[in-house]
């Protein structure tokens, strides 16, 4: 047997709207699907993560409640890599969430905290490991966006592109990011690549990137140029663009 990856952990909630607040607008987990199963009296909320794993929230009447210490065996806790702990943990406590003070892995140097969901389910936020620097990680994501399976899939986009995004295009139209998600899919794509690539830190949360982009010719439209800027901004521990702008050359 050949294991590729954790797809999902699945956690019992005492309150379902409480717990699903908290995972989703705490959190900023994504819905995958929300069922409601009668017979059982049961609520079932798929949540996904950026990378595709996955999170089961589950109601059932009268399900006892976790022991909590001494610890029990089995799960221990869950784990969520960030890229900042220290910004992860600000904005949860801003929230009103209780936080451990940071830590540091005796084994491989990266900080780590840990807090609760409301039902008391210890969970941890992991420091990315260090060669996930911003100027990589911003590079690796405005690149995703120039790929073809990326630009093809709303669900993609989403998790790419912030709720309030706009972009100025090259032709002067402003689009927020349904309009672009929507125009995306029937476009005719061409191979894009980038050079030149910076990026300005302007706040803990926000930064600016700059580059050059290359259009390559199809037979809808010819070869073209650009100047590019992007802001990104980071919620929940995770960086969104919030804004795009382009300028022929």
């Amino acid at each position: 047997m050949q294991l590729d990856r954790i797809h999902h952990a699945a956690i019992i909630c005492a309150d379902y709207a409480v717990s699903k607040r908290f995972y989703t607008e705490v959190l900023g987990l994504r819905v995958v699907a929300e069922n409601y199963r009668a017979a059982r009296d049961s609520h079932k909320l798929d949540l996904a993560l950026p990378d595709g794993s996955q999170i089961e929230l589950f109601s059932f009447p009268q399900a006892p409640a976790r022991p909590t210490r001494p610890e029990a065996q089995g799960l221990r806790h869950l784990s969520f890599e960030v890229h900042d702990v220290q910004a992860a943990a600000d904005e949860l406590a801003a929230q009103g969430i209780a936080v451990e003070p940071l830590r540091t892995d005796e084994f491989t140097g990266r900080r780590f905290t840990f807090f609760a969901d409301p039902d008391g389910l210890p969970l941890e936020l992991y420091e990315a490991a260090p060669a996930e620097a911003l100027d990589a990680l911003l590079l690796k994501l405005e690149g995703a966006l120039h790929l073809r399976e990326v630009r093809a899939s709303a669900v993609r986009l989403e998790e790419l592109l912030d709720d309030d995004f706009h972009e100025l295009g090259v032709s002067g139209t402003v689009w927020t990011r349904a309009a672009i998600v929507e125009a995306l899919r029937g476009e005719a794509f061409s191979v894009r690549t980038m050079s030149d690539f910076r990026v300005l830190r302007m706040a803990s949360d926000v930064a600016l990137v700059t580059y050059r982009a290359h259009r390559e010719a199809i037979p809808e439209r010819p070869a073209a140029d650009s100047l590019r800027s992007s802001l990104w901004k980071r919620r929940h521990g995770r960086w969104r663009m919030v804004f795009h702008q382009g300028t022929a050359l």
